[in-house]
């Protein structure tokens, strides 16, 4: 057998030898036990027979009572109803001696005792009983005569003296057994608590030896994984055994060192990504102002030629336009690029608001494009919500900026209205514009995926995917229910702040203030 094998059965060898030696103990245990039981419980019953062999005697020798005076009345009185208790006692005392003779004890001497006390029985009966009933019945006299002399007495008296001697013989015999039986009672007695003790006492001695050889090993390196966890990656166990707990600490110590590892690795491109983003952010934003500067540039030239040379340029000056309106979509591109590449980055400011106060705050950004489309916005009441602020601004809106630009005809309707669902709160933004297929509804949130033409419907396709940036940064997500002509429903969920989130307060439509539009 390898030594591998062998090291790792090694403990369960013992596991298993401890217990094979408590189940032997065990069994050897209740063996003595049930012997013992036994014993006691024969001993009862020799006992209880004796007792059964006596009150069997008993009976016999109330039935030659019966006959003895029953014979007696009949012959004084000459009345039947004197020997109905007498012929009653004739017809049982033959099973009655047969009873007595299989319940007496073995005893010596006992069974001879039964067999002349029924040798007498059969004597009194036939010899003088039964000839002095048909004597009374043809000659009462005669009979009384008989009756009066002491013959019949003393046959009665050999035969209970007989019986005085079975019952004393009997009664040594009974109280011995009662004896033996208390005495194997006892011996139960002190079996069963010798063998419970002994039961404890092994119990005791295994859930010893098992802490020590495997809990305690184990504990040892549960504390170690409790500290591991904590971020103690020193944390070793000792590896000194040659069992299956010796490879459990060998394999833990190699967890621990590959956690290490993993954990300077980590560490290490963390670090990169830290500085890698960083450089980026600042790559971002020199990137935004450097393009936009041109941009600007351009843009006021073309402004000021047209200015100076409008009349000049013989029609030119359409050309001009379309430069700054290009020169206007690339600066509000770069603008939301570098928007999208800061939104969900980081660690939010959150604190508890009103989401009420910051609907408002959309909507008095979204006044332009809301009093230009003639747009009726209705806000139903708003819970309580940790949030960062500005984060939570932009993303209502951006989806009330689109819900009114994506309207072909009639009046602009949005409802902005909150439930709650479990841990979280539900908004919902309701509109009536046009709508788009099933279909398209995870990709409106990617960047640049537009449903329409730029020219019929402007905009940089990337204010919904900065949106759901924000939702996640917020641990809540969000989706779109809408069919092409029936609008849009955009629904996202922010969590409950605890005890501290509020139910939504009463109605209270809120109005908007003239500032700026959404993408």
């Amino acid at each position: 057998m390898p030594s591998s094998i062998a090291s790792r059965n090694r403990i369960t060898t013992r596991v298993v030898a401890l217990s094979a030696a408590f189940a032997v103990l065990l069994a050897s245990a209740l063996a003595v036990l049930v012997v013992a039981v036994v014993a006691q419980r024969d001993a009862a019953d020799a006992a209880y027979r004796s007792q059964q062999a006596l009150t069997a005697g008993n009976e016999l020798e109330t039935s030659l009572v019966s006959i003895e005076n029953g014979l007696r009345g009949y012959v004084a009185s000459g009345r039947d109803s004197f020997l109905d208790p007498a012929e009653a006692a004739l017809d049982d005392y033959p099973a009655q001696l047969e009873r007595l003779d299989a319940l007496i004890s073995d005893a010596p001497g006992q069974h001879e005792r039964v067999r002349r006390i029924g040798e007498d029985f059969d004597d009194y009966v036939n010899l003088w009983v039964r000839p002095l009933i048909a004597l009374a019945a043809e000659d009462p006299a005669t009979a009384r005569s008989v009756v009066i002399t002491r013959t019949g007495r003393q046959r009665v008296e050999e035969i209970r003296n007989g019986f005085d001697e079975l019952f004393g013989q009997e009664r040594i015999v009974t109280l011995g057994r009662q004896r033996n039986a208390e005495q194997r009672s006892d011996l139960a007695v002190a079996v069963g608590l010798a063998a419970v003790a002994l039961v404890l006492l092994m119990a005791a001695g295994l859930a010893f030896a098992l802490r020590r050889v495997v809990v305690r090993p184990v504990l040892e390196v549960a504390a170690a994984t409790r500290k591991l966890a904590d971020g103690d990656m020193e944390t070793r166990v000792p590896a000194r055994r040659e069992d299956e707990l010796g490879d459990l600490a060998h394999a833990f110590n190699g967890m621990a060192d590959s956690l290490q590892t993993s954990r300077n690795q980590l560490a290490r491109r963390t670090q990169e990504l830290e500085r890698s983003n960083a450089e980026l952010e600042q790559f971002a934003s020199i990137t935004s102002h450097d393009l936009q500067a041109p941009l600007v540039t351009i843009s006021m030239y073309a402004e000021l030629l047209e200015r100076r040379h409008g009349a000049e340029l013989n029609g030119g000056s359409q050309f001009l336009e379309v430069i700054r309106q290009a020169t206007g979509q690339a600066r509000e591109l770069i603008r939301d690029l570098l928007e999208f590449s800061r939104a969900g980055r980081g660690e939010p400011k959150l604190e508890l608001v009103p989401a009420e106060d910051v609907v408002s705050k959309a909507l008095q950004l979204d006044r332009g494009a809301i009093e230009q489309a003639g747009a009726e916005v209705e806000v139903h009441p708003l819970p309580m919500v940790l949030v960062e602020r500005s984060s939570l601004c932009r993303v209502f809106q951006n989806i009330v900026g689109n819900a009114v630009k994506f309207t072909r005809a009639g009046t602009p309707r949005v409802t902005i209205s909150a439930e709650r669902e479990g841990a979280f709160w539900r908004f919902d933004i309701a509109d009536n514009g046009i709508g788009m297929p099933l279909e398209h509804a995870e990709r409106v949130f990617q960047p640049f995926k537009r449903l329409h033409g730029e020219e019929e419907y402007p905009g940089t396709g990337i204010g919904l995917a900065v949106c759901q940036r924000i939702v996640a940064q917020h641990g809540g997500r969000i989706w779109v229910d809408s069919r092409p002509g029936e609008g849009s429903t955009f629904s996202f969920t922010l969590p409950v702040a605890g005890a501290a989130a509020l139910q939504p307060s009463e109605a209270a439509p809120v109005e908007a203030a003239p500032v700026g539009a959404a993408t």
